[in-house]
């Protein structure tokens, strides 16, 4: 069995877990109703009592037999694209590599670009065991420089924390804090420490979820011209996944995908909880500077050195023209080439991903330190060079697969912005302050 194949019996095994987790639920609720009969009745319904006793073993052993399959399905996925990795990573190791190999490989892969003929770089790179369906293990160092494309235009992964791409498609746990340590307590040089329950760590499962795209590219430039062909290719493999990913980032519901900043998921213990929610606004103002006061405050001060304000068009057009209690500007243009633009002393970023609006309970951004959302790529992206398919239209395609994942990690480190709200009315209207250009 090819990745692939292994992959969809894994998911399928998974599945008929979660079907058999469902029926045990409702099993287990009936056999919790006997628990309050008295002993005569239960004496009645013992046949109905074993044979539910029964069928609840039964789901249970299935399950657990499941999970062993899985796990031993996982590994075979492991060595399998971890044995491909290792016998390409002889030649595809450009870091390590002489002149005249870094030359041979690439040329390999023009070869492969132009013409769609893969066998030359299949041998190279030893990659067959990813062919199913055509596709092949793409070169890593273009995995790198689409990885590189990436950080260049998707503007969370240039602040997030970036976990070194793994090989293969193994899943990882990722700590997260759901809740900290209560103040120290002062004792006696030789009194007893108390102990401390209420720190507890969650974790959530970060996995290599599969994005694919595809990328057309005129066969005419791709043949004939004498641009850098792989370059090109890179650069609109990365533009193609950029826009999902990004979007991934902020709004994913973390199910087969990244989750995202402003995921709204109640089943998901992972997700940023609506505490960290601040209302900016008032019934007059999208923004006010005593929302944005407040957004500051509400995010520790040993987040600030690495904060970022990111919000989306409507925002920042807003912000330009919004002055202090005593009409100064709240908005620092950054000088050209040495610095960002800054709000209340803090950098900011304009992400055209955030959904464009300054409406009643909807997010127009947010204040983060960044660092604690991680991001996990792979280096097994697979890449199809479609020659035939296009071929009326004179094009290639150029279909890409990544893997990655992605997830906020400790929520008290974000502070989603919230315009339009009622909550400052009040305060507003009775207090007139002067100075602010609506």
């Amino acid at each position: 069995m090819n990745p692939e194949e292994i992959r969809t019996l894994i998911d399928g095994l998974k599945e008929q877990n979660n079907n058999d987790l469902r029926e045990l639920d409702k099993l287990m609720q009936e056999r919790k109703s006997f628990g309050s009969l008295k002993v005569e009745e239960r004496e009645v319904k013992k046949e109905d009592i074993s044979k539910l006793d029964n069928n609840i073993d039964n789901l249970i052993q299935a399950i657990e037999n499941r999970n062993k399959e899985i796990e031993r399905q996982d590994k075979l996925l492991s060595i399998q694209t971890n044995s491909s990795m290792q016998h390409r990573n002889v030649k595809d190791d450009l870091d390590n590599a002489t002149q005249d190999e870094d030359k041979e490989l690439r040329q390999k892969v023009d070869n492969w670009f132009k013409t769609g003929n893969d066998k030359e770089i299949r041998e190279a790179l030893q990659a067959g065991i990813a062919s199913a369906g055509g596709n092949t293990i793409a070169p890593q160092y273009l995995v790198k420089d689409v990885i590189k494309g990436l950080d260049d235009q998707v503007h969370i992964r240039k602040h997030a924390k970036i976990i070194p791409p793994i090989t293969g498609y193994q899943t990882i746990g990722i700590p997260t804090l759901t809740n900290d340590l209560n103040d120290h307590d002062w004792t006696a040089e030789l009194g007893a420490v108390k102990d401390d329950p209420s720190i507890a760590f969650g974790k959530r499962e970060m996995k290599s979820n599969q994005l694919t795209k595809l990328v057309k590219i005129s066969k005419q430039l791709i043949r004939n011209s004498n641009i850098d062909i792989q370059g090109f290719v890179q650069e609109r493999i990365a533009y193609s996944l950029a826009r999902p990913l990004e979007n991934a980032y902020l709004y994913g519901d973390g199910k087969d995908k990244p989750l995202g900043i402003f995921a709204q998921t109640s089943d998901n213990s992972s997700a940023i909880p609506s505490d960290r929610d601040i209302s900016v606004g008032t019934a007059t103002e999208a923004i006010s500077y005593e929302g944005l006061v407040d957004a500051v405050s509400a995010l520790k001060s040993g987040y600030h050195g690495r904060a970022v304000w990111m919000l989306n068009r409507k925002a920042i057009a807003y912000l330009r023209k919004l002055k202090d209690t005593i009409g100064r500007p709240l908005w620092q243009d950054g000088i050209q080439g040495t610095g960002p633009n800054r709000l209340l002393g803090i950098p900011v970023v304009q992400n055209d991903f955030i959904t464009d609006e300054l409406a009643s309970g909807k997010y127009c951004g947010l204040l983060a330190d960044f660092s604690n959302y991680w991001i996990l790529d792979s280096l097994s992206m697979e890449l199809q060079v479609l020659h035939e398919l296009y071929a009326n239209t004179n094009q290639i395609g150029f279909q890409a697969t990544y893997w990655g994942d992605g997830a906020p990690i400790l929520a008290e480190a974000f502070v989603r912005i919230v315009a339009h709200n009622e909550a400052y009315a009040k305060k507003i209207s009775s207090s007139a302050k002067p100075g602010i250009d609506k």
